[in-house]
């Protein structure tokens, strides 16, 4: 089983869980690790140590989903990278989580897995201009 901790700045992680569990359903093996500014690294860290030591028997690999790049719960996180399981991913959003829940236990590598999150998570990006998007309705010429 794949394991998934959502790192990230204030309840961001709780938020992302809660979004996606509202799509997927609830999910084992998802958890949050909140940090707020005024928290210990080293504290976090064995936070998060705790989190990855108590999933290892069940678990194949980890990957710590943060919510931006080199941002506090990032460098949290980075303390676990000699442990050959523990992938980090920044910049998470509900669609490569959710990408990530729906396809986890399916027979892609997690190499792949994380690849193909990350090209949906791009794809999922768009700028909606609704000037544009309602110009036909109103006569105009987009």
């Amino acid at each position: 089983m794949l394991g998934i901790l959502i790192c990230g700045h204030g309840r961001f992680g709780e938020g992302l869980i809660e979004a996606s569990e509202m799509l997927c359903g609830p999910q084992p093996y998802l958890q949050a690790l909140n940090i707020d500014l005024s928290d210990d690294l080293e504290l976090c860290r064995q936070r998060l140590g705790t989190q990855i030591e108590a999933w290892q028997p069940d678990t194949d690999e980890i990957l710590c989903l943060c919510d931006m790049q080199g941002g506090f719960p990032t460098e949290v996180c980075l303390v676990q990278l000699p442990d050959q399981k523990v992938k980090i991913i920044t910049e998470a959003t509900l669609t490569l989580l959710t990408y990530l829940l729906v396809h986890r236990n399916g027979s892609q590598s997690v190499q792949q897995l994380v690849n193909n999150a990350l090209l949906e998570a791009k794809e999922a990006i768009h700028v909606i201009d609704p000037q544009i998007l309602f110009a036909d309705q109103r006569g105009e010429e987009s």
